[in-house]
């Protein structure tokens, strides 16, 4: 196949074809320009960013807990006038009082210790700020790798159509060749009925590809969010310019440092360390320091009431100590140690999973290189073959029976070509998301 020309003519074949020029331009797009617009529109993106904000959010907040703790109070009230009762409760004397009341607090504390409590905290929140960065980059790639398998969709699809097209235009050719043997009596009626049969179930096939070349499409221009009314062809040069792979074990080294899901199982382990940290400071106590200045009126400490302000202010150390934690706290940690523990065995069940998923895409891999290998010389055979039974036949040396395998095998084996091709562009990404290098 001259892979050069191959875009061009899909767009013109596309074009040729009613049913997309009438509602979609083709446009020739590299997987890079995809990768770029997915980038920019991708919902799921834009959802894993709101994330990243999130957890950026969520640290500031934690490092409010080192900042100072100030409150203001202010307050105002109507003071009624002060009842004298007796034992029985009867009135003796009524005292007339200030009836306007007012005050205004100020109070500020300081943490300055709480077992390390705080600072984990905070190094806990970078962590999950971490872990949001780390989903972000899973989130991203897992869109690349959905990408390069419409992508590659696209190009088995048109590759597929490409091949139906060509192969409807030698059934009309030979169809109308047996027409003209019919007519002369070299030929019978039953021969002209099975290659118009045959024209329709490759005319249906077609219209099959097309309608999945539409669903392909949708479904790639809404990730990328070009507008419907455009037609994505792939550049045929992305299966010719494809690098070649590395070795297992580099595969393999460059996944277990660099695959997304390592990196956050690392960082949760973190996390799960630095909450066993935090239950343990539970065990011991809080020491703040303490100020405070208070104005209030009316002065109701005196006899008579005094019309006027009093203000005072206060500092000191405070020092709180939850005496129950001594024996409730033991669980809390248990619970903490639990899931540290728990998180150590994913990170290591992560890992074991990573080693299969390489191990699997590198064969795979390899064995869409050899079967592409395997069916171009297939093709070849199949092509010689055709040539070989559509002389026979025309001679009246072969069978209309004869003739139609060597167009079916013809047909299987440029659709397999095909499908491997595809399958190499799919599983050289599939190992390169594997890496981290998406």
């Amino acid at each position: 196949m001259n892979y050069k020309s191959f875009a061009l003519s899909l767009i013109l074949s596309i074009l040729a074809s009613g049913s997309f020029a009438q509602q979609q331009e083709p446009k020739v797009y590299t997987i890079e320009e995809l990768f770029t617009l997915a980038e920019e529109n991708s919902q799921q993106l834009q959802v894993s960013r709101a994330g990243i904000e999130i957890a950026d959010q969520r640290r500031e907040v934690a490092k409010t807990q080192k900042r100072p703790s100030l409150s203001a109070n202010l307050t105002g009230s109507y003071i009624g006038n002060a009842r004298i009762l007796d034992t029985k409760l009867n009135e003796v004397a009524s005292v007339d009082m200030p009836h306007f009341g007012n005050s205004f607090a100020v109070q500020a504390s300081q943490v300055i210790f709480k077992g390390g409590a705080i600072n984990k905290g905070i190094e806990a929140a970078a962590l999950n700020q971490q872990v949001a960065q780390l989903t972000f980059e899973k989130n991203r790639a897992d869109i690349k790798l959905l990408l390069v398998g419409r992508y590659a969709d696209m190009y088995r699809l048109l590759n597929q159509r490409e091949t139906y097209e060509r192969n409807i235009d030698l059934a009309k050719l030979r169809l109308q060749n047996i027409q003209n043997l019919y007519k002369e009596g070299m030929l019978t009626r039953n021969d002209v009925i099975r290659s118009e049969l045959q024209i329709t179930n490759l005319n249906m096939a077609l219209q099959e590809v097309n309608n999945n070349l539409t669903i392909a499409n949708q479904q790639l221009g809404q990730i990328v969010g070009v507008p419907a009314s455009t037609f994505i062809v792939p550049d045929s040069s992305f299966i010719q310019t494809l690098p070649q792979v590395q070795n297992y074990d580099t595969y393999l080294a460059q996944a277990l440092n660099d695959f997304p899901d390592i990196k956050a199982g690392q960082v949760n382990t973190e996390i799960a360390q630095k909450n066993l940290e935090i239950a343990k400071a539970d065990r011991l106590p809080t020491i703040s320091l303490q100020a405070g200045n208070s104005t209030i009126r009316p002065i109701t400490s005196s006899n008579p009431v005094m019309d006027m302000y009093s203000q005072g202010w206060n500092a000191g150390v405070g020092i709180n100590f939850n005496i129950s934690s001594l024996y409730n706290a033991k669980h809390t940690i248990g619970v903490a140690k639990a899931q540290e523990v728990q998180q150590q065995e994913l990170l290591t069940l992560q890992r074991q999973n990573l080693e299969n998923e390489v191990n699997s895409a590198f064969i795979k891999h390899n064995e869409a290189r050899e079967r592409s290998k395997s069916f171009e010389h297939g093709v070849r055979l199949a092509n010689e073959n055709y040539r070989i039974v559509e002389k026979k036949y025309l001679a009246n040396l072969a069978l209309l029976a004869d003739m139609l395998d060597a167009t079916n095998a013809k047909l299987d084996a440029e659709l397999q070509k095909a499908n491997a091709d595809a399958n190499i562009i799919y599983t050289y990404y599939q190992l390169e998301r594997l890496a981290g290098n998406l």
